[in-house]
């Protein structure tokens, strides 16, 4: 069996990353379909309307509020250890190079 990528992740990195990821994909979707007024749950009138704050200041806002979450699970994974890591007495960093440097290349 040939393997094309073999990705070793800690739990604790794909704890941090994976909730951002799904965020930025369903938002993408979001946009990309939001252009289709057949799957728009409001009139794009509407939406105009009711909009007050610019795509640019949510998207910094979702920023922030990500770059708190990934520092918190990142505190949290810290404090609370993994129970991998006890069982093998191996200590792992929180985020593997090689792993941090496949999902870049990704």
């Amino acid at each position: 069996m040939l393997k094309f990528m073999e990705l070793n992740m800690s739990d604790e990195f794909l704890g941090t990353v994976a909730p951002l990821v799904v965020y930025w994909l369903y938002s993408g979707f979001y946009v990309l379909f939001g252009s289709l007024d057949r799957y728009r749950l409001h009139s794009k009138r509407d939406e105009d309307e009711k909009n007050l704050v610019s795509k640019r200041t949510v998207v910094k806002g979702v920023l922030l509020q990500q770059a708190i979450q990934a520092v918190v699970a990142i505190i949290l994974f810290t404090v609370t250890g993994s129970d991998e890591g006890a069982a093998t007495d191996e200590n792992q960093s929180l985020f593997d190079l090689g792993s941090f440097e496949q999902i870049i290349l990704l």
